[in-house]
């Protein structure tokens, strides 16, 4: 999955963190963070280790057909490719108790495995790219194995034309991509994870699904 995303140096500057006082500081993180470490670990281990277990041991029990929309919290959506297994999440239109999206949602395909969190978010997405790979980084274990991200981030670019960033990582079994993106105050955590080889057409259809992730213009939510 190396070819998803079009790179732009201009937009693509590593964000350096300014000094946090020590008492807004937990195990070294700011705490005023909105995506926290614990939840990012949590979510992330789900998707590397997790989902792509269940996904080897069953087969599509909630399949994605044309004109699917997965919504994710109130103001993300996305377009999962058509034979997809949903694994988490609902879709456009069919909201949780209250009337509510959860916000996290992912789908299998073909042995990989796409998941999208949100959360409230007042920083770039750089920034929020930035802190997800030190939070991630705690997974890494003595044997080399876990997360070690291969490639400085670059930009990505929506369907709609929003900017985000992503970066490249590797681990003893599988590759992947995550990638961030902020629309207005939410914080969009992306997490693709897939074995060392596959085919184009899945990457082609992995590519399209992180194209189509996008903000829900006011109203059209439902």
């Amino acid at each position: 999955m190396t070819q998803t995303y079009v790179s732009d140096p201009a937009d693509a500057q590593r964000w350096q963190e300014n000094w946090v006082p020590v008492d807004r500081r937990l195990l070294g993180l700011d705490k005023r963070t909105l995506l926290p470490a614990a939840v990012v670990l949590l979510l992330f281990a789900v998707a590397v280790w997790i989902l792509p277990a269940i996904n080897n041991r069953v087969t599509v029990e909630d399949p994605v057909v044309a004109g699917d929309v997965i919504q994710v919290g109130s103001a993300v959506e996305f377009v999962p490719a058509v034979g997809a297994n949903l694994l988490l999440g609902l879709r456009k239109g069919q909201p949780g108790p209250g009337g509510e999206y959860p916000s996290t949602a992912a789908v299998s395909y073909q042995g990989t495995v796409f998941e999208i969190i949100t959360d409230t978010y007042d920083g770039t997405p750089a920034q929020l790219l930035e802190q997800i790979k030190k939070n991630d980084a705690g997974l890494r274990v003595p044997d080399g194995g876990g997360l070690h991200v291969t490639s400085e981030p670059v930009t990505i670019t929506n369907a709609a034309g929003e900017h985000g960033v992503a970066a490249h990582y590797d681990g003893t079994q599988s590759v992947g991509l995550v990638a961030a993106f902020v629309f207005g105050g939410t914080g969009v955590e992306i997490e693709i994870v897939g074995p060392q080889q596959v085919q184009d057409n899945v990457t082609q259809q992995i590519a399209a699904m992180l194209r189509s992730v996008r903000s829900i213009a006011p109203g059209s939510g439902s």
